[in-house]
């Protein structure tokens, strides 16, 4: 039921998105990247295209942009650029509507406002506010220490949300999390159709050492 929904999503956004979350890019796979200055505390607007996006903590004086696709010839088709204005940001990747893949690192403390078509998403090791929204897709995101946060609201119209950080799982239709804590960040993430998994990387590499 769940691949079903996900499936009717990406055909009424016009999307195809085939392959599995953003990894490493494999050699055979044509590739570019390009970086630019940015320090940490500051606020990344991100606009992407259908694909799989990795987006993880890199330097602190830096945001770093890696993408790959299936032909060589598709990589003159793809945009990206990183646009910075003090202590602000704005990213845009756009590339092939079929197997486009990025990794994006930035600086571990910054503010995500990020907009995706359609894909695979995953972030990790970046402490922030973060405002989230997706058409149809999976995503997963470390939220680190879940003290650390004020507020946190999940919504998936139709699919699958798992946040067992805040004591929350269910699926089906309209489903959402609303959950307050004394900490100092703001976590939002809406998603149409498709999977949303808040988990806690730190709390499972604790749990594996015990």
């Amino acid at each position: 039921m769940r691949l079903l929904l996900f499936a009717l999503a990406l055909a009424a956004t016009g999307a195809l998105v085939a392959a599995p979350a953003a990894q490493s890019d494999a050699p055979s796979r044509p590739s570019d990247a390009l970086d630019t200055p940015f320090a940490a505390n500051g606020t990344i607007s991100l606009e992407l295209s259908a694909g799989g996006y990795r987006i993880s903590a890199g330097r602190d004086d830096r945001i770093r942009l890696r993408w790959s696709v299936r032909r060589q010839s598709q990589l003159s088709e793809v945009e990206a650029y990183a646009d910075v204005d003090g202590a602000e940001a704005t990213i845009v990747m756009d590339g092939p509507a079929n197997d486009f893949h990025a990794v994006i690192e930035v600086p571990a403390r910054s503010d995500l406002h990020l907009r995706l078509s359609a894909g695979e998403l995953s972030i990790e090791d970046v402490v922030g506010d973060k405002d989230i929204r997706l058409h149809a897709g999976e995503v997963r995101i470390d939220v680190g220490d879940p003290a650390a946060y004020r507020r946190v609201r999940g919504s998936v119209w139709a699919g699958e949300l798992r946040a067992e950080p805040f004591r929350r799982r269910t699926g089906g239709l309209f489903r959402s999390l609303d959950w307050r804590g004394d900490g100092e960040h703001d976590l939002r993430v809406r998603l149409k159709a498709g999977e949303l998994r808040l988990y806690s990387k730190s709390a499972a590499d604790d749990a594996a050492a015990r």
